[in-house]
């Protein structure tokens, strides 16, 4: 689909949206120094939807929904590719993303965290069903992937199986927690205790696999002079250095011959982590909601 029939499409989806719901929407509407591809003149929370097909820096959006925000609207954005240095969702600059699946549904992406189609995103986006919230707050349940990677021990060369968390986490309203953002304060995903009893569990119910497996536990390591939350070796307990771990984790992570067990674990805490998101909980609890 060219940019030009793509841009048309979303306008009259935005439109039809809006008159299914009752609301007035007034295509390509001029106010002072811009223009709205489609705007909805109501008194409280006017918004003007802004269609970015092409590419624009993040400078020149910033100056033009000033302008909106002089005269009283929210401009929402509706673009195809990424803003260059726009590195956090923010209140003031609302900005998903909008692409086709191969069934030419149009998706619209929460801030790379969450995808709905288009429709559901404008019905709820326009009742206010989504907000930016600063918190994400953990979900319960998890869906988790585990991969078994090999190392041996460099002190008495028995194999040892270690693992690493293939999946990202989920927030209450199920936005996507990027493994960057730091899920667990100070430690590792793979040494929460909820992971290590899933991957113990497994290892017991399959003993055919013979997974040897590393040990979690505080060590003191002579490299660094301090003890930290470490793999170590099951059957002579040495300690295996994160530099080392990391590096056999990087030779395995492209393997897909490797054993992985995927399953639901529930966290015995939920975390408030420091994440800005446009957040839409499905019970309509935000995740800064207690």
């Amino acid at each position: 689909m060219d940019s030009i029939r793509k841009h048309d499409r979303i306008q009259m989806q935005i439109v039809s949206t809006c008159h299914d719901l009752g609301i007035e929407a007034k295509q390509e509407h001029r106010g002072k120094g811009w223009r709205a591809d489609v705007f909805i003149p109501r008194s409280e929370n006017p918004i003007a939807f802004e269609i970015q097909l092409s590419p624009q820096s993040l400078s020149k959006t910033l100056t033009r929904q000033s302008k909106y925000s002089q005269d009283g609207i929210l401009g929402c954005w509706l673009f195809e590719n990424p803003v260059p240095k726009l590195n956090n969702e923010r209140p003031d600059l609302p900005v998903f993303y909008v692409e086709d699946t191969d069934d030419s549904t149009l998706l619209v992406n929460l801030g790379d965290r969450r995808k709905i189609d288009l429709r559901t995103f404008l019905e709820n986006f326009l009742s206010h069903n989504i907000q930016f919230r600063s918190i994400a707050k953990t979900k319960s349940l998890q869906n988790v992937k585990i991969v078994f990677y090999q190392m041996t021990c460099w002190k008495c060369k028995e194999l040892n199986h270690l693992y690493f968390v293939e999946t990202p986490f989920y927030s209450s309203c199920n936005a996507k927690i990027k493994v960057e953002e730091g899920l667990w304060d100070s430690s590792s995903i793979e040494y929460r205790p909820e992971i290590i009893e899933f991957a113990a569990k497994f290892a017991d119910d399959r003993k055919d696999l013979n997974l040897n497996l590393a040990q979690i536990k505080e060590r003191f390591s002579h490299t660094v002079g301090d003890s930290y939350m470490s793999f170590g070796c099951y059957k002579c307990d040495s300690i295996f250095g994160d530099f080392y771990v990391m590096d056999a984790k990087m030779d395995a992570i492209y393997d897909t011959s490797l054993i992985s067990h995927q399953g639901e674990i529930e966290l015995k805490d939920k975390y408030e982590l420091n994440i800005p998101h446009w957040c839409f909980p499905a019970d309509k609890k935000f995740c800064d909601e207690h």
